[in-house]
């Protein structure tokens, strides 16, 4: 499926495409662990509960998981260009809201449109980087360039929230959105073109159906953890989430216009990627978290002074990822993405043994960020790699959508598993924490079980798929 004569007369300077770009994407990865670096903050003020506080936590990746699948259909058929400032409108928007909240009740809504925006975002600016370029190596360079941004963007939030929090109030956190909102916006006509991929449409029912499912996902595991999995509530939900997962499936099997076309399962190496998208981000979120309530909660630490102490894992993170795609040209997408998870399963464990001291945990700091180095971007690469061009914008999404129902749900099910855990430790927080960490490395080390087994040798390899070569195919 061709892109429309438009786009040709729209070339930009393809490395300003990518700039443009990745600055609002990185925004949107930035808010995630800039909110969890300010929830302290907001909770003393505000007098969040422990379920507000997980839902504070989870509110905006939440909201991202749930609406990003169709949004690159929804680029493909408005333009991509005017999906993606709409997007960084919406974004700007919410942060507002955010910055201006006054109750618990306002903050979460703000989180919410904040992801609504960030959905809208995303998928876009993937399918205008990948779009940018029609040679295949420097193609693949730019979506490595943009998925090391995202977590270039989850690893500077912690210390961008602790230096703003140690000067002013929460509420200036957000207004960095605002202000890179209006930069991006002022640069988007200028650098970016407006590609449109006719034919597309968005297929509604599926769209709805998976925003139900994520979302009930998520309230099952944050209403079980507070009333037990038994309540009313976390089981009405979880009924739900079956309900609207199985109708997905079948829905998307019949669909003209598939949000997804399932022969993306058919190859293994999208399956494992994908796979360890959600668990790199799950860990990179949920572990934010767990050391912030321990740094701020437990040991008394500023912002500031936890945003400092966790530049160990972020220093890992922006230098190990730097050198993910060479590593993945050299030793392979099996040793690359094993490696990566077997050190951050070693870096949770060594963090759960880390008593006293902060040289200990600052090892483990290393060890976890590393680890993600060698996650994050490749299996970006791996999946939007696999793809021709006018399918970008719906792997972008697929790929989106997975990684933000780890950031939900690393959020969530580690928040909550701290929050469940706290009355059985008499309110210590420090071995609730540890609890957590003990369920992160129980989830990495079945995803790297899980891992080898799919990315085992296979005799011969899958040419890379277009729109033509499955009517019921890989992506659409």
């Amino acid at each position: 499926m061709p892109y429309d004569s438009r786009h040709k007369a729209q070339r930009r300077n393809p490395w300003l495409v990518v700039a443009v770009a990745c600055l609002g994407m990185t925004m949107s990865f930035l808010t995630i662990t800039a909110t969890t670096s300010a929830l302290t903050s907001i909770a003393d003020d505000l007098g969040l509960g422990p379920v507000e506080l997980v839902w504070t936590s989870s509110a905006y990746a939440l909201a991202l998981a749930a609406l990003v699948l169709s949004s690159g259909a929804l680029g493909d058929l408005a333009g991509r260009r005017t999906v993606f400032q709409a997007g960084t409108a919406v974004m700007g928007l919410g942060a507002v809201v955010t910055a201006t909240a006054t109750s618990p009740a306002a903050v979460i809504t703000g989180e919410v449109v904040l992801g609504a925006g960030a959905a809208l975002v995303v998928p876009n600016s993937l399918a205008l980087v990948a779009g940018a370029f029609t040679d295949p190596r420097r193609r693949a360079s730019a979506v490595g360039v943009w998925a090391a941004c995202s977590g270039i963007g989850l690893a500077v939030g912690p210390v961008v929230a602790g230096a703003l929090l140690n000067a002013w109030t929460w509420h200036v956190v957000f207004l960095v959105d605002v202000a890179v909102a209006v930069v991006v916006l002022a640069a988007s006509p200028f650098a970016l073109p407006d590609p449109r991929v006719p034919g597309r449409g968005v297929d509604v029912p599926g769209t709805a159906l998976a925003t139900a499912a994520v979302a009930g996902l998520v309230v099952t595991v944050v209403e079980g953890g507070r009333a037990g999995f038994t309540a009313p509530v976390p089981l009405l939900a979880a009924l739900g989430t079956a309900l609207a997962a199985a109708g997905f499936v079948a829905v998307e099997r019949r669909s003209a216009r598939p949000v997804v076309r399932f022969g993306v399962f058919a190859d293994r190496r999208s399956v494992a990627a994908l796979l360890v998208a959600g668990v790199a981000l799950f860990s990179f979120t949920g572990l934010a978290l767990l050391a912030t309530l321990q740094m701020q909660r437990a040991q008394g630490f500023s912002p500031l002074a936890s945003g400092t102490r966790l530049l160990p894992l972020t220093v890992a993170y922006v230098v190990v990822s730097s050198l993910a795609a060479a590593v993945v040209a050299r030793a392979g997408a099996r040793a690359t993405l094993t490696a990566g998870l077997a050190s951050t399963v070693a870096g949770v464990l060594v963090l759960h043994g880390a008593t006293t001291g902060y040289g200990r945990e600052a090892a483990g700091f290393v060890l976890v960020g590393a680890g993600l180095g060698l996650l994050i971007a490749p299996t970006t690469a791996l999946v939007v790699g696999g793809v021709a061009p006018e399918l970008t914008g719906m792997a972008g999404a697929v790929v989106t959508t997975v990684r933000q129902v780890g950031t939900a749900l690393g959020g969530s099910v580690l928040g909550t598993v701290v929050t469940h855990r706290l009355p059985a430790h008499g309110g210590a927080l420090t071995p609730a924490v540890h609890d957590g960490l003990l369920v992160a490395a129980a989830v990495l080390l079945l995803v790297l079980l899980a891992t080898a087994v799919l990315l085992r040798p296979a005799a011969t390899r899958p040419a890379p798929v277009t729109a033509r070569d499955t009517p019921g195919g890989i992506l659409a």
